[in-house]
């Protein structure tokens, strides 16, 4: 939890790193919820969460092989005509 507002809701943010075998990867979550959502094994359902904001990002190899090639980033940058 980040911070109480001033009409109950609860601004709240957090992340979660995973290490694998060829790098790392980083799922980060931020938004809002009421504190009436939270049960008693001080969890929150993701459908209970306001103005979700999910960010999904890795470094490594893998992270590295699903950035597109340099001829693609050529064809598709903002020089090419078409």
């Amino acid at each position: 939890m980040q911070e109480v507002l001033p009409n109950g809701l609860l601004r709240v943010a957090g992340e979660k790193r995973l290490q694998l075998n060829q790098g790392e990867e980083f799922l980060r979550l931020a938004g809002y919820l009421r504190a009436a959502d939270i049960d008693n094994a001080n969890q929150v359902s993701s459908l209970r969460v306001a103005n979700a904001r999910i960010a999904y990002s890795g470094q490594g190899t893998l992270a590295e092989a699903n950035q597109p090639g340099w001829l693609t980033r050529f064809f598709t940058g903002p020089l090419m005509p078409f």
